[in-house]
């Protein structure tokens, strides 16, 4: 009967982890509010919203020391508490990873770009109080810590944000375009695959030339390639579109032996050439089997 008992509870333990929907964290700076939102069927349902204070001076962040919050799509690399966390920053402090790829291509320049609280309840009064982070109440940013998965949720920061960037999953246009390159890259097919890419594209030190003959090296080595995406998300911003998802990654040699496998997840930056989306950048961060 205990071991029956157990077995269902890890039973139940995992088919709620599995159903889980991810939460995306969205900054609209033009009303000062901050939501979290449940990411479901491709579209944000709001949970929970607050009030925000931002960077002293308004517009988009360019360089280190102006004051700005930086509009964008980020993810958190690190959470720090006190007392390693200086007394001005709360109970907690969440570390946005900007600049993040897009942004250096861009030369945006800039460190320490946090989510954090504060231990003058005053500041929250304001509008425009930081030195470029996104402020929330200790109370309010403990509320939603438990939510925040460090590397995967994204915090979305906008000039403006509208009802057309609230549901990025049900594009089509950007759906049919992931299918479309894990297709060509799953069928070998080198010039469909390259040409999902931007011209100014840059990942691993290689631009978009270097990418083409990088990868036409390994399709020669390999019979077949499966990349086996999953839990994909989507999102969007008015600079540019994320898609991050699981990387399934086995390939076979010729001579039928394994080739290469891995594990891990991957970010696409999307931009816009000619109309079109095209990858402009790409992550991968290896994850254990």
């Amino acid at each position: 009967m205990l071991k029956l008992r157990w077995t269902l509870s890890i039973a139940v333990l995992f088919g709620c982890l599995a159903h889980a929907a991810p939460t995306a964290i969205l900054v609209d700076k033009k009303t000062n509010t901050l939501q979290l939102t449940e990411y479901r069927g491709g579209e944000y349902r709001v949970l929970k919203t607050f009030h925000t204070t931002l960077g002293k001076v308004t517009g988009d962040k360019e360089e280190e020391g102006d004051l700005k919050t930086p509009e964008g799509i980020y993810t958190f690399k690190s959470l720090l508490r006190p007392p390693t966390l200086k007394p001005k920053f709360g109970v907690m402090a969440f570390y946005l990873n900007y600049p993040n790829t897009f942004d250096e291509m861009a030369g945006r320049t800039g460190f320490d770009i946090m989510l954090h609280a504060t231990d003058e309840p005053a500041r929250l009064k304001q509008n425009y109080d930081s030195e470029g982070c996104v402020v929330l109440r200790n109370e309010e940013l403990a509320s939603i810590a438990s939510e925040v998965r460090l590397g995967l949720t994204p915090i979305l920061i906008f000039s403006e944000l509208s009802d057309k960037y609230l549901k990025p999953g049900q594009d089509a246009a950007l759906v049919k375009f992931f299918e479309s390159w894990i297709q060509a890259w799953e069928s070998k097919s080198v010039d469909r695959y390259i040409d999902h890419y931007h011209a100014d594209f840059s990942a691993q030190g290689k631009d978009k030339a270097g990418w083409k003959r990088y990868k036409t090296g390994l399709n020669s080595r390999y019979d077949t390639i499966h990349v086996g995406p999953q839990d994909i998300q989507y999102y969007q911003h008015p600079k540019y579109s994320m898609v991050t998802f699981t990387q399934n990654y086995y390939s076979k040699l010729k001579n039928g032996k394994t080739g290469h496998r891995s594990r891990g997840t991957k970010i696409l930056y999307v931009a816009e050439e000619a109309g079109k989306p095209k990858i402009i950048a790409e992550t991968y961060t290896t994850l254990m089997w």
